[in-house]
């Protein structure tokens, strides 16, 4: 197991230089990221300081060396706007964005899983169906509709922040963070609850699901011993690589609620071309996508330990 871990390890950091390579070379070999465009004007003096803090007046190998190790220290510069380090205005918004992204994967398993065990188990039943039309029905539906239907209808309600809202009016996070990550988790649950049924109907016709009902096991422990484990990993993909892509920041979502995320960070500095921040979203995106997918990949060899010899 310690070697599939090192394997996995080594792999997740060829894969985050190669992608770090490929934004290097489309931010700084093509350019300089750091100077006015179109009708933003950028300070001489902070586009100076960029500048000189990642080296482009060197050759460009040089350029990459202190790209890379400015990236490992988590220095991305000093943005247009509030001429403050990047680095915290990371900080303040990548655990907002993690919150969002942990709240919104809780909801996806309760009730995706729960609902495709269900529609496994009763197949063709009043709930199966159900279960497979809900499901349908809100794949379709496209998350930037979710996000403004709720805006319009159930913001500012209960216990729920208004949007569009003052960001001087303190909010306890829980409630910042249910609007959005129940927008985020509908879709999510729906593909969920499909894959979990799939795999469910799948396991269940296996061999050793006939064996374990032979010897008289009952049928909450085939269903939740035997049957849950293994069906557990199309879902186990989906969530790991759904995850990845939430800690990279939900831009849409996060700006329909003003929520004060890496997703909302990088609309906003997409808006004013604050190319400091794009560079260490984007960045910080892959990153935390990559080893997402690693965990994911350690995960699988927990749930099927063939994965470990292949």
């Amino acid at each position: 197991m310690a070697r599939f871990i090192a394997r996995r390890l080594v792999q997740a950091v060829l894969v985050i230089l190669a992608a770090t390579f490929l934004i290097f070379l489309a931010t700084f070999a093509l350019g300089d990221p750091f100077a006015s465009s179109g009708e933003k004007a950028v300070p001489p003096d902070i586009a100076q300081a960029n500048r000189e803090k990642f080296g482009l007046d060197k050759p460009l190998p040089l350029q990459y060396l202190i790209y890379v190790g400015n990236m490992v220290r988590g220095d991305f510069g000093i943005d247009f706007d509030q001429h403050r380090p990047v680095s915290q205005l990371l900080e303040a918004a990548v655990p907002n964005t993690v919150r969002l992204a942990i709240v919104a994967i809780i909801i996806d398993i309760l009730i995706g899983v729960i609902a495709g065990v269900i529609a496994a188990i009763k197949r063709y039943s009043f709930w199966d169906v159900l279960v497979t039309v809900v499901a349908t029905l809100a794949i379709g539906i496209p998350v930037f509709v979710i996000g403004v239907v709720l805006v319009a209808n159930v913001s500012g309600w209960g216990p729920f922040p208004s949007v569009p809202r003052s960001f001087t009016v303190d909010v306890p996070w829980y409630q910042e963070v249910l609007l959005p990550a129940f927008t985020l988790a509908i879709i999510d649950a729906a593909f969920i609850a499909r894959l979990m049924r799939g795999s469910m109907l799948e396991v269940l016709r296996a061999d050793y699901i006939r064996t374990a009902r032979a010897k008289g096991l009952s049928e909450r422990t085939v269903i939740g011993k035997h049957a849950m484990r293994n069906s557990m990993i199309p879902v186990v993909t989906y969530v790991g690589v759904s995850l990845g892509v939430l800690f990279g920041g939900a831009i849409i979502t996060e700006t329909i609620f003003q929520y004060n995320g890496v997703g909302y960070l990088l609309s906003r500095a997409i808006v004013n071309s604050n190319a400091p921040i794009i560079i260490a979203v984007v960045v910080f995106s892959v990153v935390a996508y990559v080893l997402i997918s690693m965990i994911v990949d350690i995960l699988y060899a927990f749930l099927d330990p063939r994965i470990r010899l292949s």
